[in-house]
């Protein structure tokens, strides 16, 4: 479920672009797929394969974490990252 982040400094608007863009990853053409995957690689480092996993799922953030083996704190700056380096139109 879309929630604004007030912590992420982008819009609301752009906020639910990109979350609704992302969670269609699996119906996304392959090029669209692997601007995603390099942006969770660039954005999340050594946690990209936590950050893909929040946001192209309805995972939770706890759940994720937990698999993953990081802080909440540590998903929130990668996902941060991940909003505001979000390319304009894939």
């Amino acid at each position: 479920m879309f929630r604004y982040k007030r912590s992420v400094p982008v819009s609301y608007d752009r906020q639910g672009y990109i979350f609704f863009v992302s969670r269609m990853y699996k119906r996304l053409p392959a090029d669209q797929q692997q601007k995603i995957l390099n942006l969770c690689l660039d954005a999340g480092g050594e946690y990209y394969k936590a950050l893909f996993d929040f946001v192209t799922t309805d995972e939770g953030a706890t759940a994720v974490c937990m698999r993953h083996n990081l802080s909440r704190a540590t998903l929130h700056r990668a996902v941060v990252r991940y909003y505001k380096d979000f390319p304009g139109l894939l």
